[in-house]
């Protein structure tokens, strides 16, 4: 067996969209039982079909790459050999409507920074897609970083869903918007502060506050990456 070949998030996203050519591709999806075929044509199920669907790709051309056990645990693909880099994550939506997946829960991704900050540098590669009739095609394909597609709502210091008035998940921005009402991060420590911020807003209603969560968060990110935020 050929030894699986090393390959960066830049690369994936290099490749399907311009030796793949992924946004001029259609396909679509079906289910069989019992010898009795039929058509999907939702949205609920797409998110993870495609997950599915890359990390098959990603076989085909012998790419090197891991998943969890815990397929609801970070990230959805690991490109190194060891826990510190090579974070992949995979996020999708309908190309005709304003993202609105989940980034993370707001309480879990704060108290995961103070252990693994390293995080903060996954990269997030991004499948915006039409369903019609049944047919299936990929509109656009990003690859960002978190604070590329987050960014302030004006209520809140970064933008999330809440619920009973408490944070609950980090939600992207329309990062591509040509005249965006919100912009993103230029950077992760204006994320981080945005986190920060919020966190001293929603103190007693938020189990991840802490006084000194943004200085823990930089402490411990020196110490896993030598570099200082």
């Amino acid at each position: 067996m050929a030894k699986k070949k090393k390959v960066t998030a830049n690369k994936i996203y290099d490749l399907l969209l311009n030796e793949f050519k992924i946004k001029e591709q259609i396909g679509s999806v079906e289910i069989i039982l019992g010898g009795i075929s039929a058509k999907y044509n939702g949205k609920d199920a797409i998110g993870d079909l495609l997950q599915e669907w890359l990390g098959e790709w990603l076989k085909q051309k012998n790419f090197y790459f891991r998943t969890r056990a815990n397929t609801q645990e970070f990230p959805d693909f690991l490109l190194a050999e060891d826990d510190k880099s090579g974070f992949l994550e995979i996020k999708t939506f309908t190309a005709n409507a304003t993202p609105a997946f989940d980034i993370a829960n707001f309480d879990s991704y704060n108290k995961s920074l103070l252990i693994k900050p390293e995080r903060l540098d996954a990269d997030y590669l991004i499948f915006g897609y039409k369903m019609v009739d049944s047919v299936l095609s990929v509109d656009n394909l990003w690859l960002m970083k978190v604070w590329e597609i987050a960014g302030n709502s004006g209520v809140n210091p970064v933008n999330m869903q809440t619920k009973n008035s408490q944070p609950y998940n980090l939600r992207p921005i329309k990062w591509y918007a040509k005249n965006p009402k919100n912009k993103p991060f230029p950077d992760k420590i204006t994320f981080l502060n945005a986190i920060a911020e919020t966190l001293e807003k929603y103190s007693h209603s938020t189990g991840s506050y802490s006084k000194n969560w943004l200085k823990n968060v930089k402490k411990k990110y020196f110490e896993n990456t030598g570099i200082k935020l």
